[in-house]
């Protein structure tokens, strides 16, 4: 039982420790945090630019993602996560797919047109009637669905785990500044060997001994012994 505790003080201090790394100040991820649960979409905020666009959704997905060029997190926020308002995504031009997602949907409330957001692991975007499923945005690989009228969680039918990890290490890992994956790395090895320092000991014995059993024997039997197997 302590040994399971120690395990997950561990797995616990590593996360607390890459925490601190990446979000010195803790507040935006509270924050974005909350506006996942509650999507800020703003119809008032997106009413001047949904005046200009025809209702049809297919045209006003293609002004989102053109309006709002695909950038991380790391290179609009310096954070690895952050979800912006619709005003913050007006004025930034840029963003990844949340951004993207908002707005379109900001533009859908404002002209009353239905829409559901959906959430995948790896992926956020605005579902609406007609729209043509891809393997990106499959609705089978969704676990949370938002009509803007409440939430809706479920097991998704598919889970694509590489897909997933590919994606999240090209957007939170792969931009994130050289420095901070140093620190992250450093801390989250002086926490391990510090923390399980009685278990690499005893690999260090367990390697270490077959060595020094051989460095030990004698060269002559060592030979004879040679000479016996061939």
């Amino acid at each position: 039982m302590k040994r399971l505790l120690r395990h997950l003080l561990v797995i616990v201090l590593v996360v607390v420790w890459i925490g601190a790394v990446v979000y010195p100040n803790p507040r935006p991820f509270f924050v974005s945090v909350a506006r996942l649960r509650h999507p800020p979409v703003d119809g008032q905020a997106a009413a001047g630019v949904a005046a200009t666009l025809p209702n049809d959704y297919k045209a006003i997905e293609d002004f989102s993602n053109s309006y709002v060029t695909w950038k991380p997190a790391w290179t609009v926020y310096g954070l690895p996560w952050y979800f912006p308002t619709v005003t913050e995504v007006l004025a930034d031009h840029a963003g990844d797919c949340q951004a993207q997602m908002l707005l379109m949907a900001s533009i859908l409330e404002a002209k009353g047109m239905p829409y559901t957001l959906m959430y995948s692991f790896d992926h956020v975007w605005v579902d609406y009637p007609g729209r043509a499923v891809t393997a990106l945005e499959d609705p089978a690989t969704s676990f949370v669905s938002n009509s803007g009228k409440g939430w809706l969680a479920w097991l998704p039918h598919k889970f694509p785990i590489w897909s997933v990890i590919k994606v999240r290490v090209a957007f939170h890992w792969t931009p994130m500044p050289l420095l901070l994956k140093l620190l992250i790395l450093l801390g989250a090895g002086v926490i391990v060997g510090y923390g399980e320092r009685r278990f690499f000991r005893r690999l260090g014995r367990a390697l270490w001994s077959p060595l020094a059993r051989v460095e030990t024997t004698p060269p002559r039997s060592r030979l004879y012994g040679w000479l016996r197997m061939r």
